[in-house]
């Protein structure tokens, strides 16, 4: 197996790890939470899991070929 395919499903999944830990704890009523500050850790968990995402597609689409 090679070592890139490898690399970017690790890459991946730790993205959407941390991307899920930030949205898991993300809170609105904890003290010193803004409502910015709330919105910008939900719009970097949801991109950090897109981007996790696509790197699983990219290995699917090079292991069916």
């Amino acid at each position: 197996m090679e070592l890139k395919p490898l690399s970017f499903w690790i890459i991946g999944a730790l993205l959407i790890l941390f991307g899920s830990m930030i949205a898991g704890q993300a809170r609105s009523d904890v003290l010193g939470a803004t409502t910015s500050s709330f919105t910008i850790s939900l719009i970097v968990a949801f991109i950090l899991i897109l981007i996790g995402g696509l790197m699983w597609i990219t290995v699917a689409g090079v292991i069916e070929k």
